[in-house]
């Protein structure tokens, strides 16, 4: 086998094992899935334990789609195909879905729970508690998360000024990294914990050596009109 075929399989390992990664953790976590329809547990634990699978699901499909995305233009990624934009925008789609499950489902399992709507989860409240603090981060990670999505359709739609705000995708994965971190009843123990470093880290290696890219792309075009001044002072002098 090549060089090149094998870094190839190495990616595609690489890529199986973070997108297979919270099926098995989940699955280790909560046992059978089925026990958890057993009308003695606690009203809206099926869907809290479901919540829960969306959001582990949704972090590597973000990873996917954001680590594809960089692989055009950096270096580092040498050797990672390029997503084509039809995967980068169904990537897109599937971890919104996984993120809106997610959601939607902690909050009806809280309103069960507590007998009444829990309005309150969709506000940020930093001022209660470290738990609070932390659901509340992932709450405005998940608000940044509605706008960078909507940012992404309008340059799909060639608004090309809604390209900026579709770059906050790192401010959005940020959040998420912090409130999975911090609270995350499976994200922080096991193996998803080394999994969800990996992430965190490949991402920010990606992503200034993107960064680096541009800045050197940058350079000839600040430093051109500046070397054509300073020639045609001197072509004035000579006259």
């Amino acid at each position: 086998m090549s060089a090149g075929k094998l870094k190839k399989v190495l990616v595609c390992m690489v890529f199986a094992a973070v997108l297979l990664a919270p099926v098995v953790v989940w699955l280790v976590s909560v046992g059978n899935p089925l026990d958890y329809l057993d009308h003695t547990l606690p009203p809206g634990q099926a869907l809290y334990v479901t919540s829960k699978f969306a959001a582990l699901l949704a972090l590597s499909c973000f990873w996917a789609q954001c680590l594809l995305a960089l692989a055009r233009r950096t270096p580092v990624l040498n050797g990672i195909p390029p997503a084509p934009l039809k995967l980068h925008r169904r990537l897109g789609c599937a971890t919104l879905v996984l993120v809106l499950a997610h959601v939607g489902l902690f909050f009806v399992a809280a309103s069960l729970r507590g007998g009444v709507p829990a309005w309150s989860l969709l506000l940020p409240n930093f001022g209660q508690g470290y738990y609070n603090a932390f659901v509340s981060l992932g709450l405005l990670a998940f608000w940044c998360l509605l706008l960078v999505a909507y940012a992404g359709w309008r340059v799909s739609r060639g608004r090309q000024r809604w390209k900026l705000v579709h770059m906050l995708w790192f401010v959005v994965f940020t959040l998420v990294f912090l409130h999975a971190y911090a609270i995350g009843s499976e994200s922080r123990f096991g193996a998803m914990r080394y999994v969800l470093l990996f992430v965190a880290t490949s991402l920010v290696a990606a992503s200034w050596s993107r960064l680096r890219v541009a800045m050197k792309g940058r350079r000839p075009a600040i430093e051109q009109p500046a070397g054509v001044a300073l020639e045609q002072v001197r072509e004035r002098e000579r006259v």
